[in-house]
């Protein structure tokens, strides 16, 4: 019995491990257009669990084999949906056979009709609540345990091990709980930090309305003055024509202010592409601009040319515009914001954000990032550069920062470069 429980723990660690693995490479690392390939991620990594699990399986002195190739064939056909879940299916029936031994027909017969479960299961289990769903990965256990034996005594007329038994059934039920909650662990982390970053993302639009709102209320106010100057039927026609042409210009201004702000705040699901440092770091800054002015702040920058990195356009400009706004809010009386862009050791883009504010003390910096803590004092949540942790690290860059109270902050992002398309 040691070796049947032995067996079954190997089999129970790798599968854990494996699917840990795979749905931090799910739910983390892959992004954008190659979320597509998600699906086919996951049955490749059941089909490789089935097949460590049956290599590593226990055979009885009748030459049967037991194994918790279940999990994976389970797992696939619940979260992967039905299409998933029988090509596991065919994938467990093809590869048993090359093994040999007794309990082929068993294999294809027990697979078959727990199958037929799992698909009927996995209609509602994606809607079904974490409890639900652990209640019915632990009946799709039960009714495996009680299909196996059955089926065996019909066709082998064997009689049934208890203890066997009763070790295989709780080693299975084991792994299918343990398995299905942290997925659901992992699951819920996820949703929870793109709901962070999209809130963050809402908190930089409520700021930025009220500056751009001001800033188009100027070429309006502009526009209304010539307007009504046109009232005047004596003015000279070329006096006419500059009044018509500067209207225009600062309605198309007006119109440029809105298209720019509503741009940034519809949602974006952008596909990982080259982009140019210096015309993203441009970008934001415009879009900033009427928030700087508005807190007194101007904004200078020294950027290099031909700097390209691999990411999403959206992310790339929610870090730069929540660093550059952080560093405007840090100057409650007015200041000076510096931009500088450069390449390092022609393998790196270093982007540098210096602010002339309050600052911070070492202790602070030491907790920038954690939730709770915030550049702003006591109207933050830190969620904001948490946020800008999390993308850059997705960018596959760092940010470091440096600060002296009363003086600034200076924050140096690094990001490695990319070959310009």
């Amino acid at each position: 019995m040691m070796t049947l429980f032995k067996d079954l723990l190997f089999n129970l660690l790798f599968i854990i491990s494996l699917s840990l693995i795979v749905q931090y490479i799910l739910r983390v690392k892959i992004s954008g257009s190659k979320r597509k390939y998600d699906k086919l991620i996951f049955i490749a990594s059941a089909m490789i669990q089935v097949v460590f699990c049956i290599s590593y399986s226990y055979s009885d002195s009748n030459g049967f084999l037991y194994d918790l190739r279940l999990i994976p064939l389970a797992i696939a056909g619940l979260y992967g949906g039905i299409s998933a879940g029988i090509i596991v299916f065919l994938f467990t029936i093809l590869i048993r056979i090359p093994f040999g031994g007794s309990g082929i027909e068993l294999n294809i017969f027990t697979v078959m009709a727990i199958t037929a479960v799992i698909s009927m299961v996995s209609i509602k289990f994606q809607s079904m609540r974490l409890g639900g769903k652990l209640i019915a990965v632990a009946l799709i256990g039960i009714t495996y345990s009680i299909l196996f034996a059955f089926i065996k005594g019909i066709l082998y007329h064997a009689y049934l091990d208890l203890p066997l038994a009763a070790i295989y059934t709780a080693t299975l039920l084991a792994g299918l709980l343990i398995v299905t909650y942290s997925m659901e662990i992992i699951e819920q982390n996820s949703l929870l930090r793109e709901a962070i970053v999209k809130s963050e993302k809402i908190e930089v639009i409520s700021h930025l309305a009220a500056s751009v709102s001001h800033e188009v209320r100027n070429p309006l106010t502009v526009t209304r003055g010539f307007l009504q100057m046109l009232k005047d039927p004596g003015i000279p026609e070329d006096k006419r024509q500059y009044y018509l042409e500067t209207a225009i210009e600062e309605l198309d201004r007006a119109e440029m202010i809105i298209k720019e702000y509503l741009s940034f705040s519809k949602p974006n699901h952008d596909p990982a592409a080259t982009l140019d440092v210096k015309a993203e770091i441009e970008k934001a800054v415009e879009l900033l601009m009427p928030y700087a002015n508005h807190s007194s702040v101007s904004v200078s920058s020294q950027l290099a040319k031909g700097l390209y990195i691999s990411g999403e356009a959206s992310k790339f400009q929610q870090c730069l515009l929540n660093i550059v706004k952080n560093g405007i809010e840090a100057m409650p009386d007015g200041g000076e914001l510096t931009i500088q862009s450069f390449a390092l050791s022609d393998r790196f883009a270093v982007i540098k954000i210096k602010d002339n504010g309050i600052g911070m003390t070492p202790a602070e910096i030491a907790k920038l990032g954690e939730p709770y803590f915030s550049t702003k004092k006591e109207k933050g949540t830190g969620l904001g550069m948490m946020v800008v942790l999390k993308l850059i690290r997705e960018l596959g860059g760092t940010l470091e920062a440096s600060s002296t109270p009363m003086k600034g902050t200076l924050f140096t992002i690094t990001i490695p470069l990319a070959t310009a398309s």
